[in-house]
C-alpha cells in the first residue's frame, strides 16, 4: 500500500512541480496599428491648370498687308493632352482694318470669314527635337520643331521649325465637336 500510496504522490507531484499554464484571455484588445501618415497633395489653382495648358500650345502668326486688307495666316501646334496626341490648327483670315475700327467704335462685332484646317497625329521628342507625324501622311508632309528651353530651367520657351519659324506658347482652340 506504500507503494501504491507513493506512486499516486509521485503523480500528484508532477501537476504541481511544472505548474498550470495561463489561458489567454480572449477579451483582451491587440494594439493599434500604426497607420502610415501621407501628405496632403496641394491643391492646384486654376490659373496655374491653365498654365499648363498654355505651355504645349505653340503658335506662329503672319500678318501681310495688301492693298487695304490685312491677311492673316497662323499656325497652331498642340501636343502632349493625352498619350502622344498632337494636333495642327491651320487658319486664314482676312479684314478691312479701318472697317473693323470703325465697326467697334460703333459697338458692332465685324465678321470675319476664318478657314481651318485641323491636321491631328501624334509626336514624339528625341534630343531637343519634336517630330510631328500626321495620320495621314499621304495628305501632309511630317514637320520637325526645335525645342528652345528658358535659361536655367527644363520649361518649353518657344519651338523653330524647320524654316526658323519662331511658334511662341499661344492659347489652345477650344475643342470643336464633329470633327
Amino acid at each position: 500500500m506504500k507503494k501504491i500510496f507513493l506512486i499516486a504522490l509521485i503523480t500528484f507531484s508532477h501537476f504541481f512541480v511544472f505548474g498550470q499554464q495561463k489561458k489567454p484571455n480572449k477579451n483582451t484588445i491587440p494594439p493599434p496599428i500604426k497607420k502610415k501618415e501621407y501628405p496632403m497633395p496641394e491643391a492646384k489653382r486654376i490659373e496655374d491648370i491653365f498654365m499648363e495648358q498654355t505651355k504645349r500650345c505653340f503658335i506662329y502668326k503672319v500678318e501681310e498687308r495688301k492693298d487695304s486688307l490685312l491677311y492673316v495666316s497662323s499656325n497652331l501646334l498642340e501636343y502632349g493632352w493625352a498619350g502622344d496626341n498632337a494636333r495642327m490648327v491651320i487658319s486664314s483670315y482676312n479684314y478691312d482694318p479701318i472697317k473693323k475700327k470703325e465697326a467697334e467704335q460703333k459697338g458692332y462685332v465685324l465678321l470675319e470669314e476664318k478657314n481651318m484646317q485641323f491636321i491631328n497625329g501624334s509626336y514624339k521628342t528625341e534630343k531637343d527635337v519634336l517630330i510631328f507625324t500626321p495620320e495621314k501622311e499621304d495628305r501632309f508632309e511630317k514637320r520637325t520643331f526645335k525645342l528652345v528651353y528658358k535659361p536655367k530651367t527644363n520649361k518649353v520657351d518657344y519651338l523653330k521649325d524647320e524654316k526658323n519659324n519662331k511658334y511662341i506658347a499661344g492659347d489652345c482652340q477650344e475643342p470643336i465637336l464633329g470633327q
